[in-house]
């Protein structure tokens, strides 16, 4: 399978003869994460750099650095507080001192909430108590009522992201809502948001209260939800172009005190009529995943499988310039294919 991969791009440091560090401007390194999953839809953990191959443009690339858990993770929740959301924040908050728990020392989480605007809780803390006691305080505060936007508040959430999440981390926004929106729908747009903030987007589904609405939630085999507005099927397909070193420190000024955060919406919602945002298949696309709120461990799989990525570093071809967009595929080695030959990448 054929995905496109957002990357970053890095100046690389080049040892001279007598041991001075020199810096050469023509040389990039780009990074790619990636997940391998069985036929099971479960991490497959413990491969090495030689179990991957990787080509830019068709061309192999060699993998230079490769890392696996031991990167540190920045995670960003995004909680729909609109109506009838209450018993699903309070599942994700009584889950999240558990699932948490597999968080390691150097990650860091922060919590933004929407309705028809976006806030920010909690900025990133790596204090994991402080972020219970913030979900705790967040369902004691938010009024869980109005309407949802839910396509403005992802791309507030990636622009939050992408000004302050740490370079050498893998960054993480964990969604919880039903899909339903008031507003528009513009996955093109969400998707373009994650890859300039070099964001994984995972979406937890919430059963759809809305009247009118009938059947029952499905998953797919790679984590595809068929939940209204889900798409179909487990499969990735392509993001997009890769954005070669987007600006990482860009991002909009947050009010003094909260409020809402530049781009979370909050404009007339056309009374109450709502629709599918597409936000499992927004997160398919940027190369997470979906599950069902209501599974038992859908937060502790979300989580795990967000620490359980792989990192591929490469060279890109010499020229290459921040904001140029190419194609980047990864798939496994034949000794790795022969090892799990059901695995998808």
């Amino acid at each position: 399978m054929k995905r496109f991969f957002s990357i970053l791009l890095f100046v690389l440091p080049a040892m001279a003869a007598d041991g001075d560090v020199v810096f050469r401007s023509d040389v990039s390194l780009a990074r790619v994460d990636v997940q391998v999953l069985d036929r099971d839809n479960r991490a497959i953990t413990g491969l090495r750099r030689e179990d991957f191959e990787l080509r830019e443009g068709g061309q192999v690339r060699e993998i230079r650095n490769f890392a696996a858990e031991e990167m540190p993770v920045d995670l960003l929740f995004l909680l729909d507080v609109s109506g009838s959301m209450r018993p699903h924040v309070e599942r994700i908050a009584a889950a999240a001192r558990e699932a948490l728990r597999l968080m390691g020392e150097e990650d860091r989480v922060a919590i933004m909430v929407f309705d028809r605007v976006t806030r920010v809780r909690m900025p990133f803390r790596s204090d994991l108590a402080e972020v219970d006691r913030e979900f705790r305080r967040l369902l004691n505060q938010e009024s869980f009522n109005g309407g949802t936007e839910i396509t403005l508040s992802l791309q507030s959430a990636a622009a939050y992201i992408r000004k302050n999440g740490r370079r050498n981390a893998r960054r993480a926004i964990v969604i919880l809502t039903d899909d339903q929106t008031g507003g528009a729908r513009d996955e093109a747009a969400v998707l373009r948001s994650l890859t300039n903030a070099q964001a994984v987007l995972s979406a937890l589904i919430a059963p759809d209260e809305t009247p009118g609405w009938q059947g029952s939630p499905r998953t797919g085999r790679r984590g595809g939800s068929s939940w209204p507005g889900g798409g179909g099927g487990g499969r990735g397909g392509p993001l997009g172009g890769i954005i070669l070193g987007g600006p990482l420190g860009g991002g909009q000024r947050m009010p003094q005190g909260g409020g809402r955060y530049p781009g979370g919406g909050g404009g007339p919602m056309g009374g109450s009529r709502t629709h599918p945002a597409g936000t499992a298949e927004i997160a398919r696309q940027s190369g997470g995943d979906s599950l069902p709120v209501d599974d038992a461990s859908a937060l502790e799989d979300t989580i795990n499988r967000i620490r359980q990525r792989y990192a591929l570093h490469f060279h890109l071809e010499e020229g290459a310039k921040p904001g140029q967009e190419g194609r980047v595929e990864v798939t496994l080695a034949d000794n790795a294919r022969r090892r799990y030959p059901d695995a998808e990448v």
